[in-house]
């Protein structure tokens, strides 16, 4: 047997082909065979990537400690520019001047031509569309009216009727009433699209145009506390449920319209005389 194995080693032939059952090595299998690099695909190949380092000097240290290399957008000299400039250039179609302004940090000004009053008779006012997001009518005149529609029949009008907020603040940050809310506002209710509003404004407000006018902006802040007093909030609502009580199409009655008869009128209530 020993010779058979001496014969074995001794041949240079099969030296490379002889193996161990159980003697291969597993790593083998896992090691990757070498390629040549000439040989990659451009598609697949890739630059290496950035160091974090240079990414978080780029992001938040140039920021800070760089040197501007000239003037922001900020700190350019605004230099207005007309609109008939503008026109002009457009009519002669001078686009090399056009490509200028665009370097130039301008503001508009209109000419003094374009100025138009609004109630010059060149105009004419259409309410019907518009992107306000505030808008408050107050009426010239003792009613309604300010939000009623103005035709005999209107199927789409509708309101919500709650006279039952006395505590409710009249706070809209803009706007000019013509007179002071203090102590005269009351909540009667919303539209769609709407607050409603009864004020008691005094009567000269109404009677004289100046007097409305020289009325501070609601955003002055310059009055006080916009809600009725008690008594009066409790007359005014007696008043609307007396109007409406007298419309047989609806459910609402009042057993005295001047409150209770007890000698303290302050301690009755709405709903001891009236369901509205």
């Amino acid at each position: 047997m020993s010779d058979i194995v001496d014969d074995i080693l001794d041949s240079d032939d099969d030296l490379g082909t002889i193996t161990f059952q159980g003697a291969a090595r597993n790593v083998d299998q896992d090691e990757s065979r070498p390629f040549d690099l000439a040989e990659v695909p451009s598609s697949v190949e890739a630059e290496d990537a950035l160091p974090q380092s240079e990414v978080l000097e780029s992001l938040f240290l140039q920021q800070e400690g760089s040197h501007r290399a000239g003037r922001t957008w900020e700190q350019t000299k605004v230099q207005p520019i007309n609109l008939s400039t503008l026109a002009r250039n457009f009519k002669k179609d001078d686009k090399a001047t056009a490509i200028n302004l665009l370097h130039r940090r301008s503001v508009l000004r209109l000419d003094d031509d374009l100025y138009f009053s609004s109630d010059d008779e060149m105009l004419a006012w259409d309410g019907s569309k518009h992107f306000l997001d505030f808008c408050l009518v107050v009426g010239g005149r003792p009613g309604l009216h300010a939000f009623l529609p103005n035709r005999v029949v209107d199927h789409t009008f509708s309101l919500t009727l709650n006279l039952c907020l006395p505590t409710r603040l009249f706070r809209p940050k803009f706007g000019k009433l013509g007179f002071d809310p203090s102590g005269c506002m009351m909540a009667l209710g919303t539209s769609p699209s709407a607050e409603l509003w009864l004020a008691f404004c005094p009567r000269e407000n109404l009677d004289d145009v100046n007097i409305a006018n020289e009325a501070p902006l609601l955003s002055d802040k310059q009055h006080g506390d916009t809600r009725l007093s008690s008594s009066h909030f409790r007359m005014a609502v007696m008043f609307i449920a007396h109007a409406l009580s007298k419309n047989p199409d609806m459910p609402i009655y009042v057993m005295h319209p001047y409150g209770t008869d007890d000698v303290d009128l302050s301690a009755w209530k709405i709903k001891d005389v009236s369901n509205i």
